[in-house]
């Protein structure tokens, strides 16, 4: 019984650390994908928010 435990508890560990490495490498891209965005920028002086109808006109 001791095994069964000490296995489940080495498996249920190692999906973890897999879930935290997986986030944090989806991050990093999200991270990058910003700062390529922000370089990229086109209009960057204007501070108009597409969301805000009243900015637009």
């Amino acid at each position: 019984m001791k095994k069964v435990t000490s296995i489940l508890a080495v498996t249920v560990m190692a999906l973890g650390m897999a879930t935290y490495v997986l986030e944090n490498t989806a991050n990093e891209f999200n991270f990058m994908n910003d700062i390529s965005k922000a370089l990229a920028c086109d209009d960057c002086a204007t501070n108009k928010d597409p969301r805000n109808p009243k900015q637009l006109s």
